[in-house]
This record gives structure tokens, sequence and C-alpha cells, in this order.
């Protein structure tokens, strides 16, 4: 696939995501590797991912340097570096902000696997912990997660959100919804669990 193909391809990823309510406002951001280039290309900066276009994706070496487009590339741009080189597997990363996996993430817990479908795809979503957006601390502590867990496909990010990963744009994209689908899925089992022995109670 081409540059242009990618860059197209990180819009339609982008669309996707903000469509599907994985995230809100501007935040959230997603890149992908360009193979032989060692450079991967990234969101821009203070655009919505409703609105990015194959413009707004920035070509930057791994050293965090614009090689090609105009603007800033995302804050989180750390990170994304760091899972790259920490993981030669992973082609794509999906960063976004979904509402019932940050609760997970508030309360420092890991993601629960109530189905079979999650125990067999996810395995284990573990916790990266917290630090202001965009520093050094968060891309540490994120790449640090994927360092010690060298088979995730995806982290909860404390009081920030989630990153997942894949070997494409799709993949990546496919595994940060199934990470919400399963806090949703999750928090719906444990208030139901809660509410059973009242039910038993009244019957």
């Amino acid at each position: 696939m081409n540059e242009m193909l990618m860059k197209k391809e990180l819009a339609y990823i982008s669309h996707k995501v903000y469509g599907r309510g994985l995230t809100q406002a501007t935040g959230g951001n997603i890149s992908v590797r360009v193979p032989e280039r060692d450079a991967i290309l990234i969101k821009r900066s203070g655009v919505s991912l409703e609105e990015v276009t194959a413009e707004d994706a920035l070509l930057i070496s791994m050293d965090g340097e614009v090689i090609e487009g105009f603007g800033t590339p995302s804050k989180e741009f750390r990170f994304h570096l760091g899972i790259y080189q920490t993981r030669p597997d992973v082609n794509a990363v999906v960063h976004c902000h979904p509402n019932y996996s940050i609760g997970y993430a508030c309360l420092e817990r890991e993601l629960p696997l109530p189905t079979v479908t999650a125990r067999k795809i996810l395995e284990h979503v573990p916790v990266a912990g917290t630090a202001p957006s965009g520093s050094l601390e968060l891309a540490e502590n994120v790449t640090r997660v994927f360092e010690t867990y060298p088979a995730i496909k995806a982290c909860l990010m404390e009081e920030h959100g989630i990153c997942a990963v894949g070997d494409s744009l799709e993949k990546a994209y496919n595994i940060a919804t199934l990470v919400e689908d399963t806090a949703k899925q999750s928090f719906i089992f444990e208030q139901l669990k809660a509410m059973r022995p009242a039910a038993v109670t009244n019957f």
C-alpha cells in the first residue's frame, strides 16, 4: 500500500472511531507504521477524528521529527513511537477515550473478560499508570506495559483512555471496539450480579 492510500485509510479509521463513540472532541489519535521507511503516519494535533483527512496524516521519524506534512503531530506521539520500537509486530495504534473502559481505567482495574470471545482474543488487558497527557512520563508508562506484557493487544490508561494495537489499522480498530464492548458487558454483568440476591428474595 502506498503512502497516500495509507493516509486515506488512517482518515477512514479515524471517522469510524469517532462515529462509534469511542472518543470525543479532538481527543484520541491514530498512527500506522510506514513499511521500509523507519517512520510512521500519525494524526496531526488539534483536529477531531470526525474530521480527519488524508492531509492531516503527518509522516514522522522514529525520533519524532516531522518528515512530511503541515502541522504538529499529536502530543501523544511519544507512546506511539515507544510501542512501535518495543513491538515490531505492531503496525498500527489506535488511542481513544471510550466511556466504559475509562471507568475501569480510573479504578486502576485491569479489564474484566466475562466472555469467551474476550478471553480468547484479548487474553489480558492491563492498566498503564496515570500521567499528564502528552508527557514523557505517560509515554514511558504506556511503553512499559507493552514491554512487560509483550503479547497484549491493548491496555487501559488510568484516568485517560485505551491504547489498542494490531498489524493493520483495521485490526487495531477492531481491538479498540472489542475492549470497549467488553468493558460495557462487564459493567452490565457486575450490575446484574449485584442485584441478584435482592431479586431472589423477592420471589
